[in-house]
């Protein structure tokens, strides 16, 4: 079998009437031209569920990752003995959420789209080759050959608006990573509220069973020594069921406050026990939000939420959008050189284009941009009042649940006065024991009634948070931005 050589390979381009030295300066020109682009490999990442399943079991708040995460947020991680704020607890359920993963992923793809949508455009070769038939005059050499490139001129004001539609985009993709990291705050801050009012409600309920209990021993023995009839017993036994019935419930409440909390952490299931966790100072926060006066809380409201920032970087999309129209209407230019060989003549060519557009091809297009640019703009200013609203209902239902709790404390403070009062007549041989009693269940369940409102007032400054959308804490240090 004969061996391919470059020698045979010029000898069988010679017989079929072909110059072997234009075939290797167009083949040489072709290489040259695909290796500019080294084209990237595909690469494959499947989506392992056993290993996705194996990395959730082993979610810890002691992991190395968790632990470097909270310290590149100037947070370090508490100890065995040290208890677990809010806002670090905030940056745990952040770190685990999947939400926040799509919403991070979102933006690498918005960062990844833009350097597409910024890229220049091809060069494209066309490898001439062309054949006259024997039916025209009797020529050396029936091929001729030629390469030609087409290169678009880059458009400097089309080139701009698409940098700033890219970057609009990007910045809107980063406000959904900011926003969905609100949502994931808010979302633990209102399972913190709940688990330690649950807490709060399991310690009064075990005080309320004891009181009872030795309630029914007074009343069982007197009842023994004839003092008091069976009715009286079984009144006080079935008071005492049905507080040990609510501490049941109460127990039942906190365990299902300790799920939603592990949930709103993004901890596995079978998380034996929550770290010691430091409760809020909302007495401290709900006397920052009363120095501040209605025009600097809707300075921060409008400054600060993410939903106005969104609305204005889609505003600034369209407008983008609107440039990028505007910029098409007029047409580009491409260079289109070229090279052909004939019959041993070189020739060198040198081609323009340029389309004809007509502005009424184009003037619909641009019609539909400044629409669609004047619409987010009526939405923006709706968002706006939407925005102003929230904040003074907000405001208004702080200030009712604070003024409930206020009347509901008095309420408090006077049976416990009355409380100290019968402790002291029964010391003194004046008030029968078994009052103490009946004061010191009205002091608990003025406590429990207190509890309720507490936390309504605490969740009416979280809603009054969500408006604003900063912490509460950091508007002490901060003050307005």
């Amino acid at each position: 079998m004969p061996s391919l050589s470059l020698s045979h390979l010029s000898q069988t381009i010679r017989v079929r009437g072909i110059d072997p030295k234009q075939f290797v300066f167009c083949f040489l020109v072709v290489l040259l031209l695909a290796g500019c682009s080294l084209p990237l490999p595909y690469m494959e990442k499947p989506v392992a569920q056993k290993a996705a399943r194996t990395a959730f079991a082993e979610r810890r708040l002691d992991s190395v990752a968790l632990k470097e995460f909270l310290g590149s947020k100037g947070r370090a991680s508490p100890g065995a003995t040290s208890g677990w704020d809010f806002e670090t607890l905030a940056l745990v359920s952040a770190f685990y959420s999947p939400d926040l993963s799509v919403a991070e992923a979102r933006w690498r793809e918005a960062i990844a789209s833009s350097g597409m949508s910024l890229s220049l455009k091809p060069v494209q070769l066309d490898f001439l080759l062309d054949h006259h038939s024997l039916t025209e005059p009797v020529r050396p050499n029936p091929w001729v050959w030629g390469i030609g490139f087409e290169y678009v001129l880059p458009d400097a004001d089309r080139r701009a608006a698409k940098a700033r539609l890219a970057n609009d985009q990007v910045a809107l993709a980063r406000l959904g990573l900011a926003d969905e990291s609100w949502k994931v705050r808010s979302v633990l801050r209102t399972v913190w509220i709940d688990y330690f009012a649950a807490e709060e409600r399991i310690r009064l309920a075990e005080i309320e069973v004891q009181t009872l209990r030795k309630a029914f021993a007074m009343i069982a023995r007197r009842e023994a020594a004839g003092l008091l009839g069976r009715g009286d017993l079984q009144q006080a036994e079935t008071t005492l069921k049905r507080a040990e019935s609510e501490r049941a419930e109460a127990q039942r409440t906190h365990a299902g406050q300790t799920a939603l909390l592990r949930a709103a952490l993004h901890l596995p299931p079978d998380t034996q026990t929550l770290p010691s966790l430091i409760a809020l100072d909302w007495k401290d926060m709900a006397e920052v939000i009363r120095s501040f006066s209605d025009d600097q809380l809707q300075e921060l409201a409008l400054n600060n939420r993410l939903d106005l920032k969104e609305a204005e970087a889609r505003y600034a999309i369209y407008d983008a959008k609107l440039r990028l129209e505007v910029a098409q209407q007029y047409p580009e230019i491409s260079l289109k050189p070229g090279y052909e060989w004939d019959q041993g003549d070189h020739r060198i060519k040198l081609g323009v284009g340029l389309p004809i557009a007509f502005p009424a091809a184009h003037k619909a297009a641009i019609d539909t941009a400044m629409a669609e640019r004047d619409t987010q703009g009526q939405t923006l200013l709706a968002i706006q009042e939407r925005v102003l609203q929230e904040l003074g209902r907000a405001k208004r239902d702080v200030v009712a649940a604070r003024d409930r709790l206020s009347e509901i404390q008095r309420n408090q403070e006077s049976l416990e006065h009355a409380f100290e009062q019968i402790k002291l007549s029964i010391r003194l041989g004046e008030t029968d024991p078994i009052q103490a009693v009946e004061a010191e269940q009205k002091v608990i369940t003025a406590k429990i009634q207190s509890l309720e409102a507490e936390v309504m007032y605490q969740k009416s400054l979280a809603r009054l948070e969500d408006v604003l959308q900063q912490p509460l804490s950091s508007i002490s240090l901060k003050g307005t931005q």
